[in-house]
């Protein structure tokens, strides 16, 4: 390939990679000059998508330990940060708008954003030292209240804790992807989602199917969700929710205290459960849990 054809490739590739028609209209570098400054234009361009992507395939766990120490010494980056990610997730595709607003609002120094999917976005926050339980919530709280102040639309929030090495992401990533997953299931309505406060959800989701299955039809007469009507449920999660008070649910339901035990009754008749005892009480919740679990299955 001679040097004029090398360098109509370069400005091929540059033009691949950004989308811009490069011209060389007043070149004072000869042609081996020019090749060079070229090839130096191609890889800072390839070293700042690389980066990101470097990054996503670190968060993914798709990396092995020599390409992360690698991509950590290439792209100069602080492996003794303290670093708090948090996982950013619409129900709907980000809008262009909407990636636009999240980039401005975290193009700080102390924040990298990335872009995991059309739904989920990556924050990496430096924090100058660790966060309390209280503190961190805070933080997650201002994030949440300002994305969707800014961006008008709804996020859910997820978070764990700071790791101290970037080695650590991946894990950490996963524990936060995997408790929005838990929440979707067991608290769809719930916004921010902190990897320890999963409750039974966490150890429910990691039940084999066929354990689950098993549970509903030793303690629950085999019933499913869908075998139970609305009022029913509703009645029930009210019931537990009220701490097992006949008085404080009837109060939140309405009912007079003998249509609410005339309800009981009919419960315990169709589960075999007498909620009103807190033995079966939390058999019946932790059954309501595996037959939501298994809904999403």
């Amino acid at each position: 390939m001679t040097t004029s054809e090398q360098i109509a490739d370069l400005l091929d590739q540059l033009q691949n990679q950004t989308g811009i028609r490069f011209a060389i209209t007043d070149n004072q570098a000869d042609e081996e000059e020019t090749i060079l400054i070229l090839k130096n234009m191609l890889r800072a361009q390839h070293d700042g998508t690389s980066r990101e992507s470097f990054l996503r395939g670190l968060l993914l766990g798709l990396l092995t330990p020599q390409e992360i120490a690698e991509g950590i010494r290439r792209f100069h980056i602080d492996n003794d940060a303290l670093i708090f990610p948090i996982l950013i997730e619409t129900r709907q595709p980000f809008s262009a708008l909407e990636q636009s607003v999240v980039l401005q609002l975290f193009s700080s120094g102390a924040d990298t954003v990335i872009m995991i999917d059309d739904c989920h976005i990556a924050l990496l926050r430096r924090i100058p030292q660790p966060l309390d339980e209280r503190a961190m919530h805070q933080m997650i709280r201002d994030i949440q209240n300002t994305l969707e102040t800014e961006a008008m639309v709804s996020m859910n929030l997820a978070y764990d804790g700071t790791v101290t090495s970037m080695d650590q992401l991946p894990g950490v990533f996963l524990t936060i992807s995997t408790t929005l997953e838990i929440c979707h299931v067991f608290a769809p309505t719930q916004h921010i989602c902190w990897a320890h406060d999963l409750g039974l959800g966490k150890l429910i989701y990691q039940l084999p199917t066929d354990i689950c299955e098993e549970y509903l039809k030793d303690h629950f007469h085999g019933l499913h969700m869908e075998d139970i009507d609305e009022e029913t449920l509703h009645t029930i999660h009210v019931f537990l929710e009220s701490g097992l008070s006949i008085a404080e649910c009837a109060r939140h339901l309405y009912l007079h205290r003998n249509t609410l035990i005339y309800r009981l009754d009919k419960i315990e008749q169709l589960t075999g459960l007498d909620i009103r005892k807190f033995d079966d009480a939390m058999t019946c919740k932790v059954a309501l849990m595996i037959s939501s679990y298994l809904q999403q299955k």
